[in-house]
């Protein structure tokens, strides 16, 4: 799957869209996008080492919000920079425990340490924002969005 995203601008910071078949498709889209942003397009990531990723949200926008930070903490805080999401899975609020908050993503993201010769960061993204955030499921009708695309997501990214 070629991740399907676009950026657009807003003011002081970035936007970002993405389309996927499924949720999963979606998250996944959105996910190589934002990472896209924050690495130049000469850095290379080498699919070396294998993470394990879940975060919850009570809802799919702040499960989105919840996916996305955490992968910049890979990034910002762990030093990992992800090359590639091997899987991905959303579990809906009736699939997980008791303890959820609802919705939950487990992911396994391969990529691998930061390396300032070959790695050249050229976006700082702060934060993922909830001004302006979309999760939907389009129904068949709805134009002027990826003809193909069954999920649409939009964030703001605070830069």
């Amino acid at each position: 799957m070629e991740p399907r995203y676009e950026i657009f601008e807003h003011t002081a910071d970035v936007g970002l869209r993405g389309f996927g078949e499924t949720p999963e498709e979606l998250f996944a889209s959105m996910a190589i996008g934002m990472i896209r942003l924050v690495l130049s397009s000469d850095s290379h990531v080498s699919c070396v080492e294998e993470r394990r990723i879940e975060v919850e949200g009570h809802d799919l926008e702040s499960l989105m919000v919840s996916w996305l930070s955490e992968l910049l903490f890979q990034i910002y805080t762990k030093g990992f920079l992800p090359g590639d999401i091997r899987s991905l899975t959303i579990r809906e609020p009736e699939e997980t425990s008791t303890e959820s908050d609802g919705y939950a993503v487990s992911a396994a993201i391969s990529g691998e340490e930061f390396r300032p010769e070959a790695h050249e960061l050229v976006l700082e993204i702060k934060g993922v924002t909830y001004h302006m955030l979309e999760v939907e499921h389009l129904a068949g009708d709805e134009q002027g969005r990826d003809d193909e695309a069954k999920w649409y997501a939009q964030v703001i990214l605070d830069i």
